[in-house]
């Protein structure tokens, strides 16, 4: 379809031109229905080369406050090769949707303050704003984050990432996308691009309707470092029930 390459080359070109992200990071988005709750399993491994594989996992549970304002409290582990999965962090994220459905591009604000297991790593903050928009049957997202750790036993200054998706419906029981994920770096002053992280590949999305407003999403995509010298490939997944 004409507007699906056109929306794929466009973000591409967004992308192409450090802290490594988690395996298990998903897409953020500036949904909320007053009342829903969700359990919200997420999971993602990485490999490569030369490296024992990396793999992290989180549950969370949510709740939508208002139609414009989702909460979610979560934990999260972490493995490395086939050694034993360990605690890794708890945070508490929320998601503000700052216009109505009408409007053309929905934007939305994200925050999320995180526990960390390693009390030298202080507490870190990530935030920042969520778009969305519709071209036809195309959904696309963007998402620009900054990050930072407080309380640290070490310096480190405020970090830029982005994520990105297009979501494609089609007449299937699932749809088809890109997912992307990356990060430049200090955000004033990026990185090498040896340095930096820019990862994405082919995605899948689903739903599967229980009734009663129980509902089963899930999404799952397979993503590769194609600007970076790592060589390395991340399998990610999400399920999300609400009821």
């Amino acid at each position: 379809m004409k507007i699906f390459r056109s929306a794929s080359m466009l973000l591409l070109l967004m992308v192409t031109n450090h802290a490594s992200a988690d395996p298990d990071d998903s897409i953020f988005t500036t949904y909320s229905e007053n009342g829903e709750r969700q359990i919200d399993f997420r999971m993602g491994a990485i490999n490569q080369s030369g490296q024992a594989t990396q793999s992290a996992s989180t549950v969370g549970y949510g709740y939508g406050v208002t139609d414009y304002w989702f909460s979610e409290l979560y934990i999260g582990y972490v493995r490395s090769g086939s050694g034993g999965t360990d605690f890794d962090s708890a945070a508490l994220q929320n998601t503000f949707r700052l216009t109505d459905e009408q409007s053309p591009v929905e934007i939305g604000l994200y925050t999320e303050i995180e526990y960390e297991a390693d009390r030298t790593a202080g507490y870190q903050l990530t935030f920042g704003p969520l778009l969305q928009g519709d071209i036809g049957l195309t959904r696309l997202n963007f998402n620009l984050l900054f990050q930072r750790n407080y309380l640290a036993d070490f310096p480190n200054p405020l970090q830029l990432g982005y994520q990105w998706q297009i979501k494609h419906h089609w007449n299937f029981p699932v749809d088809f996308g890109l997912q992307g994920f990356g990060e430049f770096g200090q955000w004033n002053h990026w990185a090498p691009r040896d340095e930096q992280s820019h990862r994405l590949g082919p995605g899948i999305f689903g739903k599967v309707s229980l009734g009663e407003h129980r509902v089963i999403n899930y999404n799952a995509a397979i993503l590769f470092d194609a600007f970076d010298q790592q060589h390395a490939t991340t399998f990610r997944t999400q399920v999300v029930y609400g009821f």
